[in-house]
C-alpha cells in the first residue's frame, strides 16, 4: 500500500532537477574562461495577482538562486544571463469590511453568501512557490556601468498553499481555513511563463542591485468568476502574477580594475571599478 502525499508536499522531480541544474550552474564558470561569469543573487519579492480582487504588493516572498553570465562582445557591453532561482510569490491582504466592488462566492469568499450580513474581516493569502529559469540580454552602459535588460522565464509550481482567515463567523472558534488548492488541484497551473524587465547598479566591484519587475506572460490559473454585491452582474477574470523584486548580485570570478578615464577636468567618467578588459578571453 502506497502512503498517501500531502497535497502541499513538494514533488520530487522538481527537486531533482533543480539540484541537477545547480550542479551545472557551478561547474559552468571554471569551464569556459572569462567569457562566462557565475555569481549568486539573493533578495526578496513584493507580488500581488491580478484577476483576483486583492490589491497591493504586500505579499513578500523570496527570491535567490545561482546564475551565469555569458559575456557576447569584446567591449563587454551585451551579455545573456541564465538563473535558476526559487521564487516566491502569490497575494496578501487584510480587511476589516467590504472594500471591492466583486467579490467571489463558493470559491475563495470574501463576503460569504451564507452569512451576507456581516461585513467580513478577513485575511486572504496565497502562497505560491517556483523554481523558475529566467533567461535575459541585457546592456551595459559604458559611462555608469548601470546594466538594463529583458527577457522571459519558466517555472514550475513547488508550493503552494491557500489561506482565507474570516473572523466574524459565528460558528466558528478561530475563523480560519485551508481552502481545497493542492498542486494537482488543477486550481492553478504547475508551468508559468512570464516577461521581465531588469535593472542593475554597480556597488562595489562584483556586488550590484537589482530591480526587477515580471509578470506573467499567460494565466497561471483557472478563469474565476466574480459577482458584485447585489448579485444583478458577474465577470470572469484570469490570474496573473504581478512581481517587484529586490536583490543583491555578487558575481565570484569577474575581474576588477580601477577607472582611469576623466574628463578634462579630471572627474572620474562612470563608476570607481570596472571589468578588466583583459581578463576577457576569446
Amino acid at each position: 500500500m502506497t502512503t498517501p502525499r500531502s497535497p502541499h508536499t513538494t514533488p520530487r522531480i522538481p527537486l531533482t532537477a533543480f539540484c541537477l541544474l545547480l550542479s551545472a550552474f557551478c561547474l559552468l564558470p571554471s569551464a569556459s574562461a572569462q567569457r562566462f561569469i557565475g555569481g549568486v543573487a539573493v533578495g526578496m519579492n513584493a507580488t500581488q495577482v491580478d484577476g483576483d480582487e486583492v490589491f497591493g504588493y504586500y505579499k513578500v516572498g523570496f527570491n535567490g538562486g545561482p546564475y551565469v553570465k555569458l559575456m557576447l562582445d569584446k567591449k563587454q557591453r551585451f551579455s545573456l544571463t541564465m538563473e535558476l532561482l526559487y521564487t516566491q510569490k502569490g497575494a496578501q491582504q487584510k480587511s476589516n469590511g467590504p472594500f471591492v466592488e466583486f467579490v467571489a462566492k463558493g470559491d475563495t469568499v470574501f463576503i460569504d453568501p451564507l452569512y451576507p450580513e456581516y461585513d467580513n474581516r478577513f485575511l486572504y493569502k496565497l502562497n505560491t512557490d517556483y523554481l523558475e529559469l529566467p533567461l535575459l540580454l541585457h546592456y551595459d552602459d559604458p559611462r555608469s556601468k548601470v546594466s538594463i535588460g529583458v527577457g522571459f522565464s519558466w517555472a514550475r509550481l513547488a508550493y503552494i498553499k491557500e489561506m482565507e482567515w474570516d473572523f466574524s463567523k459565528p460558528d466558528t472558534v478561530s475563523g480560519a481555513r485551508l481552502l481545497t488548492t493542492s498542486i494537482n488541484s488543477g486550481r492553478y497551473f504547475k508551468n508559468d511563463w512570464g516577461v521581465m524587465a531588469d535593472v542593475k547598479i554597480p556597488i562595489y566591484k562584483g556586488l550590484k542591485f537589482n530591480f526587477r519587475f515580471q509578470y506573467s506572460l499567460v494565466p497561471f490559473g483557472q478563469v474565476r468568476q466574480f459577482f458584485s454585491r447585489s448579485g444583478n452582474e458577474s465577470v470572469e477574470r484570469k490570474p496573473f502574477h504581478n512581481t517587484l523584486t529586490f536583490r543583491l548580485i555578487y558575481s565570484f570570478n569577474e575581474k576588477y580594475i580601477e577607472n582611469n578615464n576623466y574628463d578634462e577636468d579630471w572627474n572620474r567618467i562612470g563608476p570607481k571599478w570596472i571589468r578588466d578588459p583583459e581578463a576577457m578571453k576569446w
